[in-house]
């Protein structure tokens, strides 16, 4: 990591590795650098993703796959999105998002420094836990089940 003036340079595999056993998330932009951008580096092996529906109140998050392809539940259908797609979700929008396909995938997620703490806080603690902190966060998992068939990207 090299720092001069007020920017910051992190090399490719800097930053704070978060090991959620469904992924392997790493904090590029967080709470350490900003107080108001968050951003996470998120490597999705075959199976994993964070697949419990959720929304977050105020959080807007921006999600850019780059490698393999990763699917998102949005709008109640899980959609496929392949590296170079962008996804964005806006605050109050239920999502969440799997890699089905048996190849390792790679993810950006871009948006305010809570999303970022919200990640690092559930590496933090055991998944029986995780349901409190999303409600700290102001962040609420869906209680219903989402629709299973595939559909087409809009």
């Amino acid at each position: 990591m090299t720092s001069v003036g007020d920017y910051m340079l992190l090399a490719p595999a800097a930053g704070r590795r978060i090991d959620l056993g469904m992924g392997r998330p790493t904090i590029k932009v967080g709470a350490a650098l900003s107080d108001q951008v968050g951003m996470v580096e998120g490597e999705v092996p075959p199976g994993g993703g964070f697949q419990i529906p959720h929304w977050h109140e105020n959080l807007d998050e921006v999600f850019y796959v780059l490698e393999g392809e990763i699917e998102f539940l949005l709008d109640g259908y899980w959609r496929r999105a392949v590296a170079g797609s962008t996804v964005f979700v806006p605050a109050g929008t239920a999502h969440a998002f799997r890699n089905t396909s048996g190849r390792p995938a790679r993810q950006l997620v871009v948006g305010s420094v809570e999303v970022a703490e919200l990640i690092a806080e559930l590496g933090e603690h055991p998944r029986e836990r995780w349901e409190q902190i999303h409600k700290r966060h102001r962040s609420h998992y869906v209680k219903r089940p989402a629709r299973l068939e595939p559909r087409g990207a809009r």
